[in-house]
């Protein structure tokens, strides 16, 4: 979907201590051979505050950039990977518009995991398009993955998470980056990867913590699966989202100043042979911030921009490419295009 007077005019990230994920492999809770082959540094670690918290903290720090006042936000979307958020049967997007941003705006929750953020902006932007100017949408994302529900290190391969929370700010009119085109979709040919092949149960933490995601993805590829089959699947439906977005945007690969991808190692994701294929070096992505950080879940894409933005590493006329995918599946893409160059600390 092309946008025509869609603006990102703020964006912040939330993120705690870093562990050097060398310390973890010496308290054996990372494998030396995974540490290598992934190449993260260390992750955020959020020791003492609820996932809401960190997510009015990001927001807070985004709110402080924009001049946008409260009484234009009209939605407040919250987006979460896929874990717990402090308690059960409770929806933390009002918690976080009435310590923000406050108003009789819809107040709503996005669950799609990694690709979360950009689905929230897809779904802003297209909310903002049919209200009367000036309005305003603040999307929020929070993510911890910490015992007993989840093992940074151990729970899945090749994504050590790290805790965090990102937030922007949608306006239509002006900001300091324009938003072109957006592209969603979806593939659940293999739904099943995530999910393996146990029986629903009836409370959490019915298998066992921690999430055992490896676990998942051996019991699914155990029904017959080709490992091959599936790796085209999630390499097509990126692509597809990513050539979707280009074009609705004008724009071509070699337009694009810098790329921002989930947080995934090296074991994950081949740059060598991204550049070789597609012709984007890993110095046009986020990757030496990524690895600081490890995988923020859904806020990965916000966190990148948020941070090519603080840096200046972008500014009038360069392009901004988000890239996300979530389990399900589901593939989205963002271009943006810098309008401003902000004062942001």
């Amino acid at each position: 979907m092309r946008w025509n007077d869609v603006y990102v005019d703020a964006a912040a990230v939330f993120t705690g201590r870093r562990e050097d994920v060398r310390d973890a492999v010496a308290e054996g809770r990372y494998s030396a051979e995974e540490c290598r082959a992934d190449d993260f540094a260390s992750v955020s670690v959020v020791d003492d505050m609820s996932q809401p918290d960190m997510a009015v903290a990001a927001a807070q720090r985004a709110l402080g950039r924009t001049r946008t006042p409260h009484e234009h936000f009209d939605l407040v979307a919250h987006v979460t990977s896929a874990g717990h958020q402090g308690l059960d049967h409770w929806i933390p997007a009002s918690y976080i518009q009435a310590r923000t941003v406050g108003g009789q705006g819809s107040a709503i929750q996005i669950q799609q995991a990694s690709n979360g953020a950009i689905a929230a902006l897809d779904l802003a932007a297209a909310h903002l398009t049919v209200r009367q100017a000036p309005c305003a949408a603040l999307i929020t994302t929070s993510d911890k993955y910490q015992p007993p529900m989840f093992d940074r290190y151990r729970s899945d391969k090749g994504l050590p998470r790290g805790d965090g929370a990102t937030a922007l700010v949608l306006t239509r009119g002006s900001g300091v980056a324009r938003l072109l085109a957006t592209s969603v979709v979806s593939d659940s040919t293999h739904e099943g990867a995530y999910r393996g092949t146990r029986s629903w149960t009836a409370e959490a933490g019915g298998h066992g913590w921690p999430v055992d995601m490896r676990q998942r993805l051996k019991q699914y590829l155990s029904t017959g699966v080709d490992v091959t089959d599936l790796a085209r699947s999630l390499g097509v439906g990126q692509q597809t989202a990513m050539d979707r977005a280009m074009a609705d945007a004008g724009v071509d690969v070699k337009d694009i100043a810098r790329f921002v991808y989930a947080h995934a190692g090296r074991s994950v994701v081949d740059w060598d042979m991204v550049e070789r294929t597609s012709g984007i070096s890993i110095t046009q992505t986020t990757w030496d911030f990524g690895r600081e950080l490890g995988h923020l879940g859904a806020g990965d894409q916000i966190a990148g921009l948020s941070h090519l933005l603080e840096t200046k590493a972008v500014g009038p006329g360069d392009k901004v490419l988000l890239s996300g995918v979530g389990t399900g599946f589901s593939f989205g893409c963002a271009i943006l295009e810098s309008v401003a160059q902000p004062d942001w600390s």
